[in-house]
């Protein structure tokens, strides 16, 4: 049985801060904590376009800060979610052991509040390990937030209202594996994925009610390493689809197209699979040199898709021509997040970043007339767990590698998030922090 006990701030460590600070003095202020040897941490660095700084009274952080180590286990992975209210601004949710916090986000220049979370949970028996904003559905009276956890359930909340509290999965009856990514259906106010370890995602619908017992499966659709099943209920209950990928390795993360209509999926087995997700038709594989991928993000226009995971490398893959097309170095241990920079998205020119465990943040640019495709093969191999050589993962010498023009230690803990903002950009670390760092003042045109 999921539980969870709600504490309101009371013994905070952190004073109250004053909200209108200039960027100046949010950007000059020292750190309340030292951040090591100097040199050691980079609360700055340059770009072409000029210097992003690390805005120390925006650094959001569970307010006890008393580490919680889970005897024998790996804590899961701090992870950042951020929902626009409109007039009435922004709201941050992260995790971090078996906490889960959710704050007015007040960006870059005005100071965190800690003491006064929207909400916050502590969970008995249970990790959160992934979250996600309804942004169809929120206003300023409400926002859905869904929220998973390392044993399989999955709840769903109203952090303003207060009013809503779901469990799905609760009895995990559906799936007993950990909860390895959470997405609300692009357009949709009730239907939403859940990914997990046990390398399938089901379609739930929050309106709906779990199977009472556990779900009898029926074929749906099946193609090349995937299959589709529904209930077989007299009355409509979630799961509504249950997708099953592969041989079974862990689903680590999914991500629609900026239009909703294309789904990529990256997993255990080093996989990147996009699907048609209306009409569950596979339109492309590619794969990590070696090991798994871990996290997936589309560029703006839907035109290209960027991995990483246990190679140290981002891989580029073309959704237009079917194929890697580049792959990006820099990072000397596993990328944990990857994110196309929306904001600074040219007509021919892309900045693609990405944080890892070496506590590292690293920026390309991929100019898209400098791309040289990958030699053709004649033959394409069956098996995809063997695509080395083939347009889906050239070797190492049959397509260009990108030379970071970024790459600095901003943490003492692994890197975990990577958010970018108009305004700014947004990391997390294993150890509990949400860092906002200013991008630099555009200049007048």
């Amino acid at each position: 049985m999921l539980s969870c006990q709600f504490h309101h701030g009371s013994n905070m460590a952190r004073a109250d801060t004053v909200c209108n600070q200039s960027l100046l003095e949010a950007g000059e202020r020292p750190l309340e904590r030292p951040l090591g040897e100097p040199g050691d941490v980079k609360t700055s660095f340059v770009t072409r376009e000029g210097i992003y700084r690390l805005m120390t009274l925006s650094e959001y952080s569970r307010p006890n800060r008393v580490t919680y180590q889970p005897q024998g286990q790996t804590p899961p992975q701090v992870n950042v979610s951020l929902v626009s209210l409109g007039d009435q601004g922004d709201r941050i949710c992260f995790n971090h052991g078996r906490e889960l916090y959710v704050y007015v986000y007040k960006g870059i220049k005005k100071a965190a509040d800690l003491n006064k979370p929207l909400e916050k949970k502590i969970y008995k028996g249970t990790n959160p390990t992934c979250h996600d904003f309804n942004d169809v559905s929120a206003s300023g009276d409400s926002v859905y937030l869904l929220i998973g956890f390392s044993t399989g359930q999955i709840q769903l909340i109203d952090p303003i209202k207060k009013e809503v509290s779901k469990l799905f999965n609760e009895e995990r009856l559906i799936d007993k594996s950990k909860v390895t990514c959470l997405k609300w259906v692009p357009g949709s106010r009730s239907l939403f994925l859940a990914a997990h370890a046990s390398g399938q995602f089901y379609v739930y619908n929050e309106e709906l009610p779990c199977c009472s017992t556990a779900p009898h499966y029926q074929p749906f659709k099946a193609g090349e390493n995937f299959s589709v099943n529904t209930c077989k209920t007299k009355s409509t209950r979630n799961p509504l689809f249950r997708w099953y990928l592969g041989e079974g390795a862990a689903i680590n993360q999914l991500a629609f197209s900026p239009n909703g209509s294309q789904l990529a999926i990256v997993t255990q087995d080093g996989l990147l699979r996009i699907f048609q997700y209306d009409s569950m038709e596979l339109l492309g594989t590619a794969r990590s040199y070696f090991g798994g991928l871990l996290c997936v993000s589309w560029s703006g226009d839907g035109r290209l898709i960027a991995v990483g995971g246990e190679d140290d490398l981002v891989t580029v893959y073309s959704n237009e021509l079917k194929r890697v097309i580049a792959r990006a170095q820099g990072h000397r241990s596993w990328v944990a997040a990857v994110m196309f920079d929306w904001f600074l998205e040219g007509e021919s020119c892309y900045r693609i970043g990405a944080v890892g465990h070496d506590t590292q943040i690293c920026l390309w640019e991929l100019p898209e007339d400098n791309l040289v495709p990958p030699r053709a093969r004649a033959k394409r191999r069956s098996d995809p767990l063997q695509l080395v050589g083939t347009p889906s993962c050239p070797r190492l010498d049959e397509c260009p590698m990108l030379e970071a023009l970024v790459c600095k230690k901003i943490a003492h803990e692994r890197l975990t998030s990577l958010i970018f903002r108009p305004d700014c950009l947004i990391t997390a670390c294993q150890d509990g922090y949400v860092y906002t760092w200013a991008r630099p003042p555009r200049l007048p045109t």
